[in-house]
């Protein structure tokens, strides 16, 4: 069974290429690795894949675990996702913005996940009271909130120690193990010990 299948997509901005025609597939319980050099197209390939980018050419395919709405419209508890720009809510702590993300119904333990990803002693702050790197494992923590189905991070330990990077990886692991299907796009060598496949792009040249 697959959660999702990507078949021959390809993206162009204002005529150049950045993703060459691609195809893969995300089953249940994958953790999938995203590599390649900078330009190759990574980012754009994760847009497409959670519906927020629409390819030039090829099929996006979301299976039985996802419910049969536009991907861009996929209710949290089904897609989470881990953005460069990390994108958490300033007025909110950091407690409350995964509770937020939460609310939605089945949920994973919060504490346990604040506790997973080193920001117990952070929950009562605000994102501007706390590091980039904090903010990014907050980030992470809201994606993994509602325990969902597929899973999307984008360079998620660009801002990471090693020390956290582990802890974000394994974060991300254990939720591929509870049966959710993660692609995570980064250049982390890290990365490769947490990983049950690696797609690597070689760029659009």
């Amino acid at each position: 069974m697959t959660v999702l299948t990507l078949t021959d997509v390809s993206k162009s901005y204002r005529g150049t290429l950045v993703l060459r025609p691609t195809s893969f597939a995300l089953r249940p319980g994958e953790l999938v690795a995203l590599t390649g050099p900078s330009g190759s197209g990574k980012s754009t390939l994760l847009m497409i894949a959670g519906g927020w980018e629409t390819p030039d050419t090829g099929t996006v395919t979301p299976g039985p675990a996802l419910p049969d709405v536009p991907l861009a419209r996929m209710p949290w508890q089904h897609l989470g996702f881990v953005p460069q720009s990390i994108g958490l809510f300033d007025e909110l702590t950091v407690a409350d913005n995964l509770a937020f993300a939460a609310r939605t119904g089945t949920h994973a333990d919060l504490p346990k996940l604040l506790e997973t990803l080193d920001l117990t002693k952070l929950a009562t702050r605000l994102p501007i009271e706390i590091s980039r790197g904090e903010q990014q494992r907050a980030a992470v923590g809201r994606a993994l909130a509602t325990a969902p189905t597929l899973v999307l991070a984008d360079e998620p330990t660009s801002h990471q120690d090693r020390a956290h990077a582990e802890l974000v990886l394994a974060a991300l692991r254990t939720a591929a193990n509870a049966g959710a299907a993660v692609l995570i796009a980064s250049h982390d060598p890290l990365l490769a010990a947490h990983t049950d496949h690696t797609l690597t792009l070689t760029g659009a040249e």
